[in-house]
């Protein structure tokens, strides 16, 4: 099972692997939403946080 963190990174969104390595950068948080959902595979989560870090959203897949 992997975690995927969709975060807050200054004026952009971070999408991190659990380990912390970063699969992408966007400007905008629909996208990598989005990125991180492609990414995502069966047992897998996605793990989505408002910009003040807080957790907003959780999907097992």
């Amino acid at each position: 099972m992997t975690e995927y963190k969709v975060l807050p990174s200054g004026n952009q969104w971070r999408v991190e692997k659990g380990n912390g390595s970063v699969v992408s950068n966007h400007r905008k948080k629909a996208p990598a939403v989005s990125s991180a959902k492609s990414e995502a595979g069966s047992g897998d989560v996605v793990i989505i946080r408002r910009s003040d870090g807080t957790i907003q959203d959780r999907h097992e897949y």
